[in-house]
């Protein structure tokens, strides 16, 4: 597939894989650092590949901020949700209600259902009903670029949640801010980050050996980044190989067709021993349990971004998942309120420390009922905000 959006960024993880000699994934120094350019032999079992799987448990995670500041008053916030019917989208909107509550703000839910007409009526209604703060969740702002430009005209505050502001395609900023979430790191970059992350493990679960179904989510601007992101590191890999590209948007998740197209594309490559699915939500809503009737569940290295507890309980129960590249939805959520009270404040926004790294049923899977949190972030905002 080809696309226009620049290649994955120097990171510091990439600078980690270059300094470990990638001999199973790629020769030089280059083309670690993004050459584009595939070299060496994989070996079977090698270091190498096992360094990359190790790279992929760590992953990058940071802190909340500790930099103490107060919520303003009499502040009303609305939630612009991208679609609460995928936990994906209704997981960090709730988290975002429930930090913004805990300030003492008032709140609206708006469901944008999946469809960019509703998140401009949903931003729309928003302005209409004189909103301090719009919070979009996993909405980019080039996706609805007028309602946004009213948004801002009409004084109101926009903070991101999971989408990035109009000047990442080269328009001008419209929000506030974006949330921050790692330093030294753009939206894009960060989803570039979980794409390699999720490359890092499938290479390392098949010695770099693997033979990939991709998915790719075509809709907001951060499908691709995120396919960009695992392209370019499995290209890496001398004897791996996508044998796959199944295209998805968000009408084949609200017409139902998703599964079937998944389970077609499954059909129609045989060979394949991994698969790689951006969102995590449709996990649960189909394409685990078609995993599992293909009857190929045990022979397939099943990983998804983006998901919540469900995905930890297919991972945990052998459903058709094996692992996800782990991301702690609510503290984003958090995150996104955190940024909110600063730009109010007249502050800065902080770095929110919401990173990623891959869980499995071996590696960093949480208890039972519970979602991926690898820190009390909610008592760190509480003692940050003095509530």
């Amino acid at each position: 597939m080809t696309r226009s959006l620049r290649r994955l960024g120097v990171t510091a993880v990439l600078s980690l894989v270059a300094t470990l000699g990638l001999a199973a994934c790629g020769s030089s120094d280059e083309d670690a650092a993004g050459s584009g350019s595939t070299a060496g032999a994989a070996g079977g079992g090698s270091a190498a590949t096992q360094d990359l799987l190790q790279i992929a448990y760590e992953g990058q995670m940071g802190t909340p901020p500790t930099t103490p500041t107060t919520p303003a008053e009499d502040v009303e916030l609305w939630a612009i949700s991208c679609g609460e019917q995928i936990p994906s989208c209704a997981t960090p909107t709730a988290a975002v209600q429930e930090a913004a509550e805990a300030v003492g703000w008032s709140v609206r839910l708006c469901d944008g259902k999946l469809n960019p007409n509703g998140w401009g009526d949903c931003v729309r209604q928003a302005v209409s009903a004189g909103a301090d703060v719009v919070v979009p969740v996993g909405i980019d702002c080039a996706s609805i670029q007028q309602p946004f430009q009213e948004a801002k005209d009409a004084g109101g505050t926009v903070v991101g949640a999971g989408g990035a502001d109009c000047d990442a395609v080269g328009g001008q900023p419209l929000w506030a801010s974006e949330r921050l979430q790692l330093e030294d790191m753009s939206v894009q970059e960060s989803f570039e980050l979980q794409g390699k992350l999720a490359a890092d493990w499938i290479i390392g679960k098949t010695d770099g050996q693997a033979k990939v179904l991709h998915l790719v989510f075509t809709d907001p601007l951060w499908g691709p980044w995120l396919a960009d992101g695992f392209e370019k590191e499995i290209a890496t890999c001398a004897d791996c190989e996508i044998v796959g590209t199944l295209e998805v948007a968000n009408n084949d998740v609200m017409t139902g067709a998703l599964p079937q197209k998944f389970s077609t594309a499954l059909l129609q490559a045989p060979d394949t021993d991994s698969v790689f699915v951006p969102l995590g939500g449709w996990m649960p809503a189909g394409l685990a349990q078609a995993v599992v009737s293909s009857g190929r569940s045990a022979d397939l290295n099943v990983i998804s971004g983006l998901g919540n507890v469900a995905n930890m309980e297919l991972i945990r129960s052998d459903g058709g998942q094996d692992a996800i590249v782990g991301y702690p939805t609510q503290w984003g959520g958090w995150g996104s309120v955190d940024t909110a009270i600063r730009v109010l404040n007249g502050e800065e926004p902080l770095v929110q420390g919401d990173g990623f790294q891959v869980v499995d049923a071996e590696n960093g899977l949480p208890p039972q009922g519970q979602d991926f949190e690898p820190v009390d972030f909610r008592a760190a905002y509480q003692e940050a905000w003095g509530v």
